[in-house]
């Protein structure tokens, strides 16, 4: 079982905990609210179910967002602030996908090097062949395009 911290009378895993502590200006009676509602939607059902979802988003807000997008679904999520990042995420065993917002080559590279499709939510034009979602879109948008690279 993951180590978890308690806020309230929610329970999260560590690494949320660690990074909504490192997050400025984020309420935590907001957070635990949220973190809470989302976890009680969660499809044991769902194709997301026992998968983790990499996303790299450098806003806290929009990882959030989606995070929870996935999370609803019965994913994991794990959340990079950068590529550096990433790339160290990257090598959990359960990833299935991720969603990168910046063109990091050597992110994209090791994620094809393992076979782990994965989508660009960037406001940028195409970057070599990769799938792309232009920024802005919604969390659910996002969330049926990495369930459609899964299922190829």
């Amino acid at each position: 079982m993951a180590a978890a911290c308690r806020i309230g009378e929610a329970r999260f895993s560590t690494e949320i905990c660690l990074e909504q502590a490192r997050t400025p200006g984020v309420a935590l009676g907001t957070f635990a609210h949220v973190f809470t509602t989302v976890m009680s939607r969660r499809s044991p059902t769902s194709s997301f179910h026992g998968r983790s979802i990499l996303i790299v988003q450098r806003s806290w807000v929009i990882a959030r967002n989606l995070a929870n997008a996935f999370e609803a679904k019965g994913a994991r999520a794990l959340i990079a602030r950068d590529a550096r990042s990433g790339l160290r995420l990257a090598n959990d065993p359960r990833l299935s996908a991720a969603v990168l917002d910046s063109a990091s080559h050597d992110l994209r590279l090791e994620l094809k090097a393992k076979g782990i499709p994965f989508v660009l939510y960037t406001a940028h034009e195409q970057i070599d062949d990769a799938p792309i979602i232009r920024k802005p879109a919604s969390p659910a948008t996002i969330v049926a395009r990495v369930e459609e690279l899964l299922s190829e």
